[in-house]
């Protein structure tokens, strides 16, 4: 499956985006100095634990940008339209292009997008 990016400069989404990275990198830095690295220093928790803290904090931030920079399904620009299915496709006014009734025009993007 080919991945698309998909990227809109859109400011509320930057400003909530930076909210979430920034308490991310606080919990990732602030955290394990808190409470993690003591109680392994005490002997109280095992190497492996914190190691699983950190692997766990980098797929969490992974999937954030991968979901943040994903395609949200964008239609295509031609789109094959089988000749049965031709009823349930309609014109959009906005982009002037073919789409199926159940998507819309997406004010962020530009585009027509499926439900």
């Amino acid at each position: 499956m080919k991945l698309r990016l998909h990227f809109v400069v859109d400011p509320m989404g930057w400003l909530c985006i930076g909210i979430v990275f920034g308490i991310w990198f606080y919990n990732t830095l602030f955290v394990p100095k808190l409470v993690l690295l003591p109680h392994y220093h005490e002997g109280h928790i095992p190497w492996a634990l914190v190691v699983w803290y950190y692997i766990a904090s980098a797929l969490c931030v992974a999937a954030l940008f991968r979901a943040s920079l994903a395609d949200p399904g964008r239609l295509p620009v031609d789109p094959h339209i089988p000749h049965s299915e031709r009823e349930h496709w309609e014109l959009c006014n906005k982009c002037n292009l073919m789409r199926p009734k159940r998507s819309h025009h997406c004010s962020r993007c530009g585009h027509c997008v499926r439900r």
